[in-house]
């Protein structure tokens, strides 16, 4: 392959592509008062000998660049520990009961057990607790008012 024969179809291609620009109805890449494009501007400031190494090298960068993209996104998704989109939403990543406090219960006990209850009482464990009701008189005035009661009640 000969590089002249590229470089001029190359050249033919440029100027077909200009061409069609100028013809555009819109006209994109011209300016009001002048008909040069911008392209033609660009393409102008650039010897001729070195435009084609000057495109082939930029489309080469651009290719590289592209692939570097793709395979860092492609790295990074990879990565053992790494949650994707899908696990977040699936709520993997943080469980609810660190989310929200429990509620709490409906019911209030009516005590707290603070010690274990004991199955036998001694009398000393007993004594400081205990009114005897024959001593203190405090239910014999109940008993006579209750029994009173029945006696009249009886024919």
């Amino acid at each position: 392959m000969d590089l002249t024969n590229l470089g001029k179809k190359i050249k033919e291609s440029l100027k077909k592509i200009r061409s069609a620009f100028r013809d555009m109805p819109g006209r994109a890449f011209t300016t009001v008062k002048k008909q040069r494009t911008v392209l033609d501007r660009f393409l102008d400031r650039i010897p001729e000998r070195k435009r084609q190494p000057l495109l082939f090298g930029l489309g080469g960068l651009i290719v590289i660049f592209l692939i570097l993209f793709i395979s860092v996104l492609a790295l990074n998704s990879a990565k053992p520990g790494r949650k994707t989109s899908q696990d977040i939403a699936a709520g993997s990543t943080i469980p609810s009961e660190d989310l929200f406090i429990p509620a709490e219960p409906d019911f209030l006990p009516k005590y707290i057990l603070e010690r274990e209850p004991r199955s036998f009482w001694t009398l000393e464990d007993i004594r400081p607790y205990w009114k005897s009701p024959e001593k203190t008189g405090i239910w014999q005035d109940e008993i006579k008012s209750v029994v009173d009661k029945l006696m009249e009640g009886v024919p």
